[in-house]
């Protein structure tokens, strides 16, 4: 018991480390929510895995500690959302209510996953020593192979989408018409910059940014042109490149704007280094929120500009 508690256990918290991503996107990303997320991954394995022998013992109120643990990790959530929404007024780019709660939601959501994943481990520990006669340790590591396999399931089912999988993304011209009339690419009417620096600035500076929606879909218009999904992305940019700005300097703020012709979303963007392929690679690379999607599900068989149903 004590050789599979532990296993179960150690299963619980890799698949945690598994469903970081430790990649640049990952959710939590500083040293100390790092460490604050392998604690509660050890807390929850624990409780995964101390389930199973309750239940063999038919101690079923050993399950209201699910309930404890459930509301300790809404907790978690809450104090997530909490911190990113103080910090959000020292943002040069805010996140947005959308995108903070999007990564509330994972911290919380990934934490179940510890319990379920050492739950299943132990389980099938049992299951096969009782019912198929199978030797401690080789069912030690055949629980623990399902264990870290499901825990890769569960990642792939829970992988976001990435906005270059909806959208296209174009780099576009950045001009001026009627002396300060911002226009990008083919829609005009952005802002009004009244300044000549400040004109000067986005032209030397600035990429315009055309996201158009793959397949002239208007499924992936919805979610593109969602006020929540429009921040997350202008967020992404900015995390990623910084922004050629101070807090007062209200001209430079970037502005999503849909262009009714083709429904796509336009940005006029400074970032700190003008580098076309990282500008490209931080749009491309925006999380899909969940929030943002379902919106035109009703037009999903209509195209864009295009009469009648595909």
């Amino acid at each position: 018991m004590d050789k599979i508690f532990l296993i179960g256990i150690l299963v619980g918290i890799i698949s945690r480390g598994i469903m970081l991503n430790t990649d640049r996107n990952q959710y939590p990303t500083k040293p100390n929510d790092l460490l604050n997320q392998f604690i509660l991954a050890f807390v929850a394995s624990s409780l995964g895995a101390l389930l199973v022998p309750a239940l063999i013992e038919r101690s079923y109120t050993s399950i209201t500690f699910l309930s404890l643990a459930a509301e300790q990790f809404r907790q978690v959530r809450e104090h997530m959302r909490t911190s990113l929404q103080n910090m959000e007024d020292s943002q040069l780019v805010k996140r947005g209510d959308a995108f903070i709660e999007e990564i509330a939601r994972t911290y919380e959501v990934r934490n179940y996953m510890c319990i379920i994943s050492s739950f299943v481990t132990v389980g099938i520990f049992y299951l096969i020593t009782r019912e198929l006669k199978i030797g401690e340790n080789m069912s030690i590591a055949i629980s623990t192979a399902i264990g870290i396999l499901l825990s890769l399931v569960m990642k792939k089912l829970l992988r976001r989408r990435q906005l270059s999988e909806i959208a296209d993304v174009n780099i576009v011209d950045i001009s001026f018409v009627n002396n300060s009339i911002m226009k990008v690419g083919s829609l005009q009417g952005i802002t009004n910059v009244g300044l000549e620096s400040d004109r000067q600035r986005y032209l030397e500076k600035g990429i315009g940014i055309e996201i158009i929606p793959k397949n002239g879909s208007y499924e992936y218009a919805g979610a593109i042109l969602d006020p929540g999904q429009r921040q997350a992305i202008i967020y992404n940019l900015y995390s990623r490149l910084g922004i050629y700005r101070e807090n007062y300097e209200i001209a430079f703020y970037p502005l999503p704007r849909r262009n009714p012709e083709n429904e796509s979303l336009v940005i006029a963007y400074i970032p700190i280094e003008k580098d076309v392929e990282k500008v490209l690679d931080a749009v491309n690379s925006a999380p899909v929120l969940s929030t943002s999607k379902g919106r035109n599900l009703s037009l999903a068989k209509y195209k864009i500009n295009k009469k009648g149903t595909v």
